[in-house]
């Protein structure tokens, strides 16, 4: 009985749910693409310090490779991996068909008004006139990635005109800016674990680079009702582990921003006292987060 947890060893979730599996009396083995020598979907993966797993043995995998593979044989070991994680019968956090979600903001928006949340008007263009008229129409708005590569999300400015020409060259997102209370809601198999966040930024995450000065979370539990709705986003969407963006706007409305399908959560943790890493330790190891 192992866990695999594919990434690179040093990145603190990584390292965070290897101890936490080991607190569990797991043997939690850690691996990105680089240190793979080979795979054998039938039967081990060995590694290039000399461990084996033994493939069957796996109860679960976290999966949050980093990087690009260069090397023929790490390239093979990636995509054998990638194989294993969406066909085998052990939890996996998350399938990377599942993970892919993210990379298209867009769509994921489609997904998160599916569920019942409200999401922001959004805009997706290669046309300054087109973002000149949607500025028009909602007065504030926001520019951030279109992708799940991570971005400082931004205000656009009078200062911002002179670029806007520049979206001919690359298509770009724009959204209507959601004035409300940031919350960060970490799901984990069923359990639920959330906190408010306190900030005067544009992007808590980068108070000092996008006009604030300090960020603050707290614990918090949320109205069965959201904390539902919460789940049912995530098991749509053929996610085991997620990280769900929501405001609470002064009318009491929620606002769902987007999916994070890979969540860096130990900022969030050592923050608030959540015990988020424990609980994907124990859907790993059991197959069910802890109860909260």
């Amino acid at each position: 009985m192992s866990v695999l947890l594919w990434g690179r060893v040093a990145e603190p979730v990584i390292d965070a749910t290897a101890r936490a599996c080991a607190h569990l009396g797991i043997d939690a083995v850690a691996a990105d693409g680089e240190e793979l020598a080979s795979v054998d979907l039938g039967g081990d993966l060995i590694i290039r310090d000399g461990r084996r797993v033994h493939l069957p043995s796996v109860t679960g995998m976290l999966v949050r490779p980093e990087g690009r593979v260069t090397s023929a044989a790490a390239i093979a070991g990636y995509q054998a991996l990638s194989a294993w994680a969406e066909l085998t019968s052990a939890v996996v956090l998350n399938r990377p068909s599942a993970a892919a979600s993210n990379r298209s903001k867009p769509y994921q928006l489609g997904q998160i008004r599916a569920a019942g949340f409200a999401a922001p008007d959004t805009l997706v263009t290669t046309s300054p006139d087109d973002v000149y008229a949607f500025w028009a129409e909602h007065q504030m708005i926001v520019y951030k990635s279109v992708s799940g590569v991570r971005s400082i999300v931004a205000t656009l400015g009078p200062q911002d005109k002179l670029r806007l020409d520049d979206v001919v060259t690359c298509p770009t997102q724009f959204q209507q800016y959601i004035d409300g209370i940031d919350h960060r809601v970490h799901v984990i198999g069923d359990t639920v674990l959330a906190c408010r966040i306190d900030s005067t930024a544009v992007d808590y995450r980068y108070p000092a680079a996008s006009g604030g000065t300090t960020t603050t979370m707290n614990a918090v539990i949320l109205r069965d009702d959201v904390e539902q709705r919460c789940r049912d986003l995530v098991h749509t969407l053929g996610l085991g582990l997620a990280g769900i963006d929501l405001k609470l706007d002064r009318h009491g409305q929620w606002w769902c921003l987007e999916v994070n399908t890979a969540p860096g959560f130990i900022w969030f943790e050592a923050h608030t006292g959540l015990p988020i890493t424990d609980a994907v330790a124990n859907l790993l190891v059991n197959g069910a987060a802890i109860d909260t």
